[in-house]
């Protein structure tokens, strides 16, 4: 099959695009060797959501996918995006069945079309993990070597840590999984314990850091006037993301810091949804120091994130969100919920500040101490963008991922040779 481009949402099975090499120079992984003669990379497929939508799993697969693994690994993918804009994920919609059918179909075609050594799924948590608990399924019957990259929080339904039921469905569910990998090392040990099993390993979430560098000598973008500080909120405009909670942090804020300007980028859960948050902020009076930056991808969003003073995610719920590598890559001090694998990579005081969920006043008072004291945001601002090529650049999260393939190809599959080569012909439909 060709090369195509991840963009175009049309094309079922894709393979990465090498039109160009990934902004990512901090951290570059060295060079492969030259396989031996009679070698051949093994073959990774990966199954998962790419963009559009530009959602934090959709971002994290196209930038693992075009990585140095492409190097180490022939590499396809099995999109099983929904390629729509917005996508009501807290609500079910019968939608759902033609999308996994449609999937299905496609991983059924592209197991025994690309023969791959090693497939990795990229697992939602809850109902949706049904689905991608079959991709699994098949992919072992296939006689494929199995990894789970799950992106699930410990307490969902399932699979998960916190509940009883949750641990049985995630002890069962990722038999068929040989290797796990969660979002952080407290993830990790968590469900090592309620899972049973000691194989989990964690990779983060990552950003271009180096695009985020490039940006930051570009001038500001015209979403802030002179003298204006903007406090930035990435991601879906809804409630569970803490949106109403910034709502009633703001005057709070505006009352000693009138210069501010919240810029809210992103779009609501539907379409019927966004006048709604629109009208919510009129309703409430700061209509006048709210900007709705709706939608932004790849420069243009890396513009809006250094433009920022400060960023918020006051999120009810999360595993690990995209928006803090990318807060890190972009230098700006935040100020996030208490929630998730969060704490794992962020420490209170040192690279913003931890707050409870659903504490407006909490969030006020933190944005405010931020846009207080510019020496102290500065230093955090310094502090975050020294650590992002370190542990967030994508190379990064590459070899964490890399580590697991091949341990799973050295425990479970052929034997590796030197520079990510396999001895050996194209395996048979079935692996012995």
């Amino acid at each position: 099959m060709p090369a195509a481009t991840f963009r175009s949402p049309m094309n079922d099975t894709r393979t990465p695009s090498r039109t160009s090499p990934p902004a990512h120079a901090e951290a570059p992984a060295p060079a492969a060797a030259v396989p031996a003669p009679g070698a051949r990379r093994p073959r990774l497929l990966i199954v998962g959501p790419l963009p559009p939508p530009l959602g934090g799993v959709q971002l994290m697969v196209e930038m693992l996918a075009n990585s140095s693994l492409g190097r180490d690994y022939e590499i396809r993918c099995v999109n099983t995006s929904k390629g729509v804009l917005r996508w009501a994920v807290e609500r079910r919609t019968w939608r759902t069945l033609p999308f996994f059918l449609r999937d299905f179909f496609r991983l059924l075609g592209a197991l025994p079309g690309f023969r791959p050594d090693v497939v990795i799924v990229h697992a939602a948590p809850s109902v949706s993990f049904l689905r991608d608990w079959v991709f699994m399924a098949l992919a072992r019957l296939w006689g494929r070597r199995v990894v789970c990259h799950y992106h699930g929080t410990l307490h969902t339904r399932f699979p998960s840590a916190r509940t009883r039921w949750g641990r049985w469905a995630g002890r069962l569910l990722m038999r068929a999984a040989h290797r796990v990998i969660v979002v952080g090392p407290g993830y990790s040990q968590a469900f090592r314990a309620a899972w049973q099993r000691d194989d989990v390993a964690w990779a983060p979430n990552v950003a271009d850091v180096a695009l985020f560098r490039d940006v930051a000598r570009e001038a500001a973008g015209p979403w802030l006037e002179p003298g204006e500080r903007g406090v930035l909120f990435m991601g879906r405009l809804s409630r569970p993301k803490g949106l109403w909670d910034l709502f009633d942090a703001i005057p709070a804020v505006l009352a000693r810091h009138p210069e501010a300007r919240f810029l809210l980028c992103g779009v609501a859960e539907n379409d019927l949804q966004e006048p709604v948050v629109r009208e919510e902020v009129r309703r409430r009076g700061f209509a006048e120091r709210v900007t709705f930056l709706g939608s932004r991808e790849g420069r243009e969003k890396a513009r809006v994130w250094v433009s920022a003073s400060v960023f918020v995610a006051p999120s009810w719920t999360e595993a690990f969100p995209l928006v803090v590598p990318e807060a890190m890559a972009a230098g700006v001090p935040m100020v996030v919920a208490e929630v998730g694998a969060i704490p794992d990579y962020v420490k209170d005081g040192e690279d913003g500040f931890l707050i409870q969920p659903r504490d407006p006043d909490a969030l006020a008072d933190r944005i405010n101490r931020l846009l207080d004291d510019e020496p102290l945001r500065r230093r955090i601002a310094d502090h975050v963008r020294a650590r992002a090529p370190l542990e967030f650049d994508i190379e990064v999260g590459a070899a964490r991922v890399r580590e697991v393939l091949d341990d799973v190809l050295a425990r479970h599959g052929r034997a590796r040779v030197s520079g990510g080569a396999i001895a050996g012909g194209s395996p048979g439909r079935r692996a012995g």
